[in-house]
């Protein structure tokens, strides 16, 4: 059995809004094909009568793909914009031995997958990918997710690095991404997941979510997006959407380099307001733990 392999993440917001709804999706779609990740995570995926996004990407790709929608709310910021009932799309090359979901500390319902895979190395894997609430006023609820999520990593981790992946809502100077990252510690607790762009990024600062995407800056200036002109002005740039790998302490008899980590569908048209992220991880399966350990 070969004990080395490269896994590729990909994580991206495909954007909820029906702006050039055909257009986007083609995008989508030649995106997926051309990244050709083993594990995506996609989120805002609707599955509606109008535009069922699920099941647009599970009939045109080889993935196996698993579901789950939003417990709807409103969002006191957004009180008067009817929000449709969204959801998260999981994409995996490996059927998971097991996959489920579990609600995160909130009153407005998010909450994280749980998948566990095996790798063709012949060890298994765990992949997160929290759903947490978006508010700009939700970083406390934030920070408590953060602590579920990653207690939940210690109780189900794998032999290989654990992934984190998706949309956070929060820039890497927030409160739950210092946690994540091992910069702070909340409650007595510290993690140490490492975020793949910050080690293997271009030295950019890796925004996400910027008014330099013509999708963003109409939304935000022309008061007819998602995102009302009340909430964020322009110029408007952050790092919201995160590929995390476990620590190295954490998994000694699987060696773990970050290769590369990507902005990606970050090229206007693309299919959503958000970039994503695109991380390459090589994979060394050991015979015993690493001699320091």
């Amino acid at each position: 059995m070969n004990k080395k392999m490269n896994l590729r993440v990909l994580t991206l917001n495909i954007w909820l809004a029906p702006r050039d709804q055909q257009k986007r999706d083609a995008l989508l779609l030649k995106g997926l094909e051309e990244h050709d990740a083993d594990i995506v995570f996609l989120q805002e995926v609707l599955r509606t009568p109008e535009r069922d996004a699920f099941q647009l990407v599970k009939e045109n790709s080889s993935l196996h793909w698993h579901h789950a929608s939003d417990f709807a709310d409103h969002a006191s910021d957004f009180a008067d914009f009817e929000w449709p009932l969204w959801g998260t799309a999981v994409g995996t090359r490996w059927e998971p031995k097991s996959i489920t979901t579990h609600k995160l500390p909130a009153a407005d319902g998010p909450y994280v997958w749980e998948a566990v895979l095996s790798l063709p190395i012949g060890v298994d894997m765990l992949f997160l990918g929290p759903r947490p609430s978006f508010n700009f006023t939700d970083e406390a609820a934030r920070v408590e997710q953060a602590l579920f999520v990653t207690e939940l990593e210690e109780k189900r981790r794998q032999e290989a690095p654990t992934i984190i992946a998706g949309d956070f809502d929060a820039a890497p100077d927030q409160d739950c991404m210092r946690f994540y990252t091992g910069k702070s510690a909340i409650n007595g607790r510290s993690a140490a997941f490492r975020d793949t762009w910050a080690i293997a990024g271009d030295g950019g600062p890796g925004y996400t979510w910027t008014t330099d995407s013509p999708w963003v800056a109409r939304s935000v200036t022309d008061g007819q997006g998602l995102v009302p002109n009340y909430v964020v002005q322009e110029p408007h740039h952050r790092r919201i959407d995160y590929v995390l790998a476990g620590s190295t302490v954490n998994h000694l008899t699987v060696e773990s380099v970050i290769n590369s980590s990507k902005v990606v569908f970050n090229e206007y048209p693309t299919a959503s307001d958000h970039y994503g992220v695109l991380a390459e991880i090589e994979l060394n399966a050991l015979d015993k733990p690493t001699a320091w350990a």
